[in-house]
């Protein structure tokens, strides 16, 4: 949609034309994005399952998934690079919302876009919002100390705008189902492409084959990313039940 200042109502805005959908998500229900960023920290422990189907999410929805590595301040090179290995694919910012390290960088580059935060409860979701949209004060907390996870802060979804950036806030994700076939899944890992075609059977799984199965050598090889790869599976297996049960 486009929309201009509501010069009655400061800070007030007024939509002016709605805009053809070229995407949309349930949830959060929001339309028209153009990059998703998931973010990741070294606390609340990352839950890189859920990352996986945040990508895979995003590229089904044709939405740019970008991985932001928040609380840099307490993030080793190790947990940096480990997390940087495994989306070389991707677009990945390194910041921090409490001293705005990388906050101006990926200002940058989400400047003339229509962006998402999203990501587990407590990994900063409001406080980088916060750093990016001058003049917002979003309610923050911190890790629960009895269980070391993340407390809701975020209830509703809400649009920020600053300048040529809008900033979507979502809830903390703690599922999200994929609506894809098992068959699908490989398509959406960029790091299978190009061995595929050097599997012996044609309909591989790349999950049971072993040495039959090109992505397999290359995982064992360390070509592939092992935990990646064993999320993959996770995936596979979980997709393929669903599958069977729906036609059984």
């Amino acid at each position: 949609m486009e929309i201009v200042p509501n010069e009655y109502d400061t800070g007030k805005y007024i939509i002016t034309k709605v805009m053809d959908r070229r995407n949309s998500i349930p949830r959060p229900p929001l339309a028209n994005i153009d990059k998703l960023l998931i973010l990741v920290a070294p606390r609340p422990e990352p839950d890189l399952l859920l990352v996986d189907k945040l990508v895979i999410y995003a590229m089904i929805n044709q939405i740019e998934p970008i991985i932001v590595i928040n609380k840099c301040d307490i993030a080793d090179k190790d947990f940096v690079n480990n997390i940087s290995s495994q989306y070389y694919f991707l677009k990945t910012c390194v910041v921090s919302a409490t001293s705005n390290k990388g906050v101006a960088q990926l200002k940058d580059y989400i400047s003339g876009s229509l962006s998402a935060v999203c990501g587990q409860s407590a990994v900063g979701k409001s406080s980088l919002l916060n750093s990016i949209i001058p003049g917002v004060n979003l309610e923050t907390q911190g890790l629960s100390r009895k269980t070391d996870r993340g407390k809701h802060t975020t209830r509703v979804n809400e649009l920020y705008i600053s300048g040529d950036i809008m900033l979507a806030d979502t809830p903390g994700f703690s599922s999200l189902e994929l609506n894809i076939e098992h068959e699908e899944l490989a398509s959406f890992y960029p790091e299978f492409e190009g061995l595929e075609d050097k599997c012996t059977y044609l309909d591989c799984a790349h999950v049971k084959e072993g040495k039959d199965c090109a992505i397999i050598r290359a995982v064992n090889a360390g070509g592939i990313n092992k935990n990646r790869y064993e999320r993959y599976c996770e995936m596979y297996t979980k997709l393929k039940q669903l599958w069977e049960k729906k036609y059984d």
